[in-house]
């Protein structure tokens, strides 16, 4: 599939695309950088420390005086290059804006409430996911109004096809699962230095990809994907959070100097879900961005069997900290998810040839 596709794009298109696409990532990350140089004396000076866990492995003891809140450096960024290299008139670029902005206050409501209060309790979950609904909802249904997903009652399901989907309902509730769902599971695998970013990487890249192949019709059809001209401007958007979290690992890889803090994982998480979203690719999602909802159902199956029949399937959760418990070193958990994760943009990106009729 790759081939074909690397082939398609020497012969049909225009090859000054990808150099524009290399400089804005280049940029990207080079402003990501540098903005992280001037904020991160600036998180030090205020004081915004990594508050630890009341229950964690001891080997995190250490991170308690790590600077967070670095998700600020990442949402600046992105804005800042979204109005420079997009058409922020594009529909998709604006409701992108929207859920970026409004999840990047509460996630620094968050985060102010713990440092503020030197407490891991932040903003009570009540708020916080009934404000995460509420944005969700409000860009799920500016879609269906604006109508400007004309296939939007179909479900893609990978290495099968297309489903019809029969009422808005269903698209409605699981595109909010979607985007809320994604949110919070970057949110939970954002525990090591730099387990949550280069999923993300790796994920956006996937997004890419598909964006790429939906904005051009001549791919879209030698692919059976539907065309979604809108989405051309995802491209440059993939590209801006891939360049952004390049430039945060910079300061994120470990040992980690900054952590991004739930004012970069929530908006981060809500973004990729809902590009998914607008180029249909949300059953996708859950190959391309497996492990985060691993994280996510390991946190899940932990409470229902411990208040179900009072004990706990892993020793801690999510299930990184059960393999820290286990003995693994932190480097060695971390490298072998960004592998599964590279895997699994593989496995993802394989099933395009499911939809080509060739």
């Amino acid at each position: 599939m790759l081939i074909k596709l690397i082939n398609y794009y020497c012969y049909h298109i225009n090859t000054l695309n990808i150099y524009v696409l290399c400089i804005i990532l280049l940029i990207t990350f080079s402003i990501t950088v540098l903005i992280g140089y001037l904020i991160f004396p600036i998180l030090v000076n205020l004081k915004c420390k990594q508050i630890g866990r009341y229950c964690y492995p001891k080997s995190h003891e250490k991170k308690n005086n790590t600077p967070t809140m670095g998700g600020i450096i990442i949402n600046t960024t992105i804005v800042l290059s979204i109005f420079l290299w997009t058409d922020y008139n594009n529909v998709f670029i604006q409701y992108i804006i929207f859920l970026l902005v409004g999840y990047s206050i509460i996630g620094f409501i968050d985060d102010y409430y713990k440092i503020r209060y030197n407490n891991t309790q932040g903003l009570s979950a009540i708020k916080k996911y009934l404000w995460q609904s509420i944005l969700s909802v409000i860009v799920i249904i500016c879609i269906l109004i604006n109508n400007i997903i004309s296939y939007k009652l179909l479900i893609i399901i990978p290495f099968i096809g297309y489903i019809k989907v029969c009422s808005w309902l269903i698209f409605v509730t699981l595109s909010y699962l979607i985007i809320v769902g994604t949110s919070n599971a970057v949110n939970l695998t954002d525990g090591l230095d730099g387990l949550a970013i280069v999923p993300i990487i790796f994920t956006s890249t996937g997004l890419l990809i598909l964006s790429f192949i939906t904005s051009n019709i001549k791919l879209s059809k030698y692919f059976n994907i539907s065309y979604i001209n809108l989405s051309s401007e995802l491209v440059v958007l993939c590209i801006i959070i891939i360049g952004t979290s390049l430039g945060f690992l910079w300061f994120n890889c470990y040992p980690a100097k900054l952590f991004m803090g739930d004012v970069g994982s929530l908006p981060l998480g809500g973004i990729i879900g809902l590009i998914s979203i607008l180029i249909h690719q949300e059953s996708l999602l859950l190959i391309m961005g497996g492990f985060f909802f691993v994280e996510t159902i390991s946190v899940v199956i932990q409470v229902v069997f411990f208040k179900i029949i009072g004990k706990r399937i892993f020793l801690m959760a999510p299930i990184h900290h059960h393999f820290e418990l286990k003995g693994h070193k932190e480097q060695l958990i971390v490298v072998r998810v960004w592998i599964i994760c590279f895997i699994l943009l593989i496995l993802s990106l394989m099933q395009l040839k499911y939809y080509n009729n060739d």
